[in-house]
């Protein structure tokens, strides 16, 4: 097999020990284009915190403006803990600052964040890798990290920080004994994938798929590529795509070659591909390029493309196959994504990180490829953030969970009743439907109905918290 590799792969990082954790004030207005309000530009600030509980004697606080919070309400109680500066944008809500507390007034703090990431960002000469995707994103990013992991030191986003201020303050973490950076990016509103890109400015680029996600404001399917597409638009050199071709509209990119793009997918003609998929009772085996068998722990398909990804990272940077294969069969999934849990009567798939129609569908297919000695019951949340589609998708899993073998079927949430009503419609046994308002209530139903040798999917977007309902079985044991 030819091995890819990138010219500057290896530890690069040009920044000293204390250059990469200090900012002077004169580097503070220099990348956020604030006004010096206090403060002289000789001071000099340890790092950047967005947390009032949580910063640092001589940190920096931006106060951030979130949906639930405001920052600027905490600024006094940032300087009390030792804050040495200030980044704020409402001044009616900024106090007087001592002399020996810097304060700058910028129009946006969370566009100030991005600014300071981006600039410490351009302290290392490293590659960054960028992810994205409708689904699968998490999952990637974790093993494409760990594939790497075996030859260089791999920054990467702790758990889901993929926003425009998880990815910001992932990059201020960047130390000089870090050789490369695994990132993920998110999005649920257009123009955030260039914002971050602009940010990041990933030198590789990877795309999982392109599916029904966010449509509340990315509208369609139409929406959702265009605004993940930003990712290899924007790719700084050498500027290498790496896209799932088993995705029918990433697949069409094969057609575009202003830049180097590099393809993987499951029994498809490209560079990476997997074929020959044998699913064993605790994972399944596939054969790489036809030359190199491969082996993942768990029983998922789309887990094959996830690991083409991974594979194709390891090869672009460089590591043998021999060193690739032993890293993609130790590496174990994230909590709450697709998680077998093995409990003293029943076996429990922890999926209750997120849900949209794409993962909603891979899990159900999961359940449905087990064979367990009592029953598959899905417990099922809403889906969130669909907009006009919502109703229209909610429905569509009723019709298609009443041909699965699925023995019990429990939804929660009001989205989800739609579900439920449309799975008795379209044939499934009433008694094996129950929905329920709430978690007490799901609790409730399950504490009585779950039996030895059960195997449960619990599966809802965020908001649902269905994480209480897997932490109930837990406990139960």
């Amino acid at each position: 097999m030819t091995l890819y590799s990138v010219p500057y792969a290896g530890r690069t990082g040009s920044c000293t020990s204390q250059e990469r954790t200090m900012f002077s004030l004169k580097d503070i207005l220099d990348a956020t284009g604030g006004t010096l309000c206090s403060g002289t530009h000789k001071m000099r600030f340890s790092g950047v915190s967005i947390d009032s509980r949580t910063v640092r004697p001589k940190e920096i606080f931006l106060a951030i403006r979130g949906q639930n919070f405001d920052g600027h309400d905490y600024i006094s109680q940032a300087v009390g803990q030792g804050a040495a500066g200030v980044v704020f944008s409402d001044p009616a809500k900024a106090p007087s600052f001592r002399k020996d507390v810097a304060g700058v007034q910028v129009p946006n703090t969370v566009m100030a964040l991005g600014a300071l990431a981006r600039y410490h960002r351009e302290r290392f000469d490293i590659p960054v890798i960028a992810i994205t995707g409708s689904s699968g994103k998490t999952t990637t990013k974790e093993m494409v990290a760990w594939v790497l992991g075996a030859k260089y030191e791999v920054h990467k986003n702790h758990g889901t920080q993929n926003n425009l201020i998880g990815v910001p303050l992932t990059l201020l973490s960047i130390h000089s004994k870090h050789d490369l950076c695994v990132i993920e990016m998110g999005t649920n509103r257009k123009g955030e994938i260039h914002r971050l890109t602009q940010i990041a400015q990933p030198n590789v680029g990877l795309i999982t798929n392109i599916g029904p996600a966010h449509l509340e404001f990315l509208e369609n399917l139409k929406g959702v590529y265009k605004e993940k597409i930003e990712l290899v638009r924007n790719l700084a050199a050498p500027g290498i795509a790496l896209l799932n071709k088993s995705d029918i509209a990433l697949a069409k990119l094969s057609r575009v070659r202003t830049r180097p793009i590099f393809f993987y997918g499951i029994n498809r003609d490209c560079e990476f591909n997997a074929t020959e998929i044998n699913y064993k009772p605790d994972g399944i085996t596939f054969l790489l390029n036809n030359a190199h068998v491969m082996e993942i722990k768990h029983a998922a398909l789309h887990n094959v493309s996830n690991a083409m990804a991974a594979i194709g990272c390891g090869l672009l940077f460089g590591l043998d196959i021999g060193t690739i294969r032993e890293r993609i069969r130790t590496f174990d999934s994230p909590e709450m994504r697709l998680k077998e849990i093995r409990l003293k009567d029943c076996v429990v798939i922890d999926d209750s990180y997120n849900s949209n129609p794409q993962s909603l569908k891979q899990a159900i297919d999961v359940l449905c490829r087990h064979a367990p000695a009592g029953r598959r019951i899905l417990v099922m949340g809403d889906m969130m953030e669909l907009g006009d589609k919502s109703q229209e998708f909610h429905v569509y899993f009723g019709n298609y969970i009443s041909k699965k073998p699925i023995d019990l079927l429990i939804t929660m949430g009001s989205c989800s009743r739609w579900t439920s009503e449309s799975a008795r419609k379209c044939g499934m046994r009433s008694e094996a439907v129950f929905h329920a308002d709430d978690c007490p209530q799901v609790l409730e139903f399950l504490g009585a109905q779950v039996r030895a040798g059960d195997i449960l999917l619990v599966k809802g977007s965020r908001c649902m918290k269905m994480e209480r309902i897997v932490g109930y079985f837990k406990e139960r044991g």
